[in-house]
């Protein structure tokens, strides 16, 4: 039993052991397994968690594993074999005692998954106006990182109460670039929160900071006709590059939103760039998942109005050619 135990710990630890192995678009810990010690070696069970998408990424033996289980085998998982699935913090030691040592160092490395303290709010930097040049004169916001924030939602608002929001967007990095011609002139406030995801694939989003103000006052616009909006395609589909779009005839700016809904009444991307292109990587974007943009331009000095909608899909990208890990692992 010492060795058939040892030979099961072996080859479910090589899971995580090898370089690569466990490929990013595979999914991520979600579970606690406990099962009896002769279930482990039953063929039948693990048939069931390979025809049923449950991974076993970690192995703690003879009783306990950490791993990907949807929580539909949950009931399934019990009453055919056994198996207790837990999902949530475990306060509950004693009961893990019992099956000894390597079950008790399960919990505590399971236990450490989960955010204990409430996370804290980004402290504000500066929201400087970086000066004039190629890039023009734009108004740089800058917060501290919040440990453990995957990315950060932004709000902008004419209201320093954020009663009424004019731009909200999800960033990667902990900063923001305004580019002051895209908005009328005025006082603006502004305020970011870390958004954290757990373990179990679920988004926490920890509290606003202190709400900070810039202004936007910006030159006559000289006469001439109005800029156009940009012209782009119907239905997109990104594999592999950053999102982008046509370049506009005199643009020099361009505002990008890409929302989960055609109305774009809260898009999940309001974002300034000087390129034709925006990257997505580091952003809670779906592989395969419409979604719709739309684009404004600008030549440096005001905008024009926004594109017609484009339907968006981001594909995942495929196997990396020659990829020398790829060889390891055949």
């Amino acid at each position: 039993m010492l060795k058939r135990a040892f030979i099961l710990a072996v080859s479910l630890a090589s899971v995580s052991a090898v370089p690569g192995r466990c490929r990013a678009e595979d999914q991520p810990a979600n579970a606690l397994l406990v099962v009896p010690s002769e279930t482990a070696f039953n063929k039948g069970f693990q048939d069931f968690l390979d025809k049923n998408g449950a991974k076993l990424l970690h192995s703690y033996p003879p009783s306990v594993f950490i791993g990907f289980i949807p929580q539909t085998l949950d009931e399934r998982l019990k009453s055919r074999f056994g198996a207790e699935v837990y999902r949530e913090r475990v306060d509950d030691w004693a009961s893990f005692a019992a099956y000894g040592e390597n079950a008790v160092f399960a919990v505590n490395t399971w236990n450490k998954r989960f955010v204990e303290d409430p996370p804290e709010a980004p402290l504000v930097v500066s929201a400087r106006v970086q000066k004039a040049g190629r890039k023009g004169a734009g108004i740089k916001l800058v917060w501290n990182d919040v440990m453990k924030a995957a990315s950060y939602r932004l709000q902008i608002s004419r209201d320093p109460e954020f009663s009424s929001v004019e731009l909200e967007t999800i960033v990667a990095r902990n900063r923001y670039d305004v580019q002051p011609f895209f908005l009328p002139d005025g006082v603006y406030y502004w305020r970011v929160a870390g958004v954290m995801t757990l373990n179990t694939g679920a988004v926490s989003e920890g509290p606003f900071s202190e709400a900070y103000s810039f202004a936007v006052s910006n030159p006559a616009r000289a006469k001439g006709p109005a800029f156009a909006a940009p012209a782009i395609e119907r239905k997109i589909r990104i594999k592999g590059r950053p999102l982008s779009w046509p370049n506009a005839s005199g643009a020099r700016f361009y505002r990008m939103q890409l929302s989960e809904k055609p109305d774009f009444a809260s898009p999940l991307l309001d974002v300034f760039t000087d390129t034709c292109a925006y990257k997505t990587s580091g952003l809670p974007i779906e592989k395969g998942r419409t979604y719709y943009m739309r684009v404004m331009g600008s030549d440096g000095s005001s905008a024009g109005g926004w594109s017609e909608t484009s339907e968006v899909v981001i594909e995942r990208s495929g196997p990396v050619k020659n990829d020398a890990r790829r060889r390891e692992r055949k």
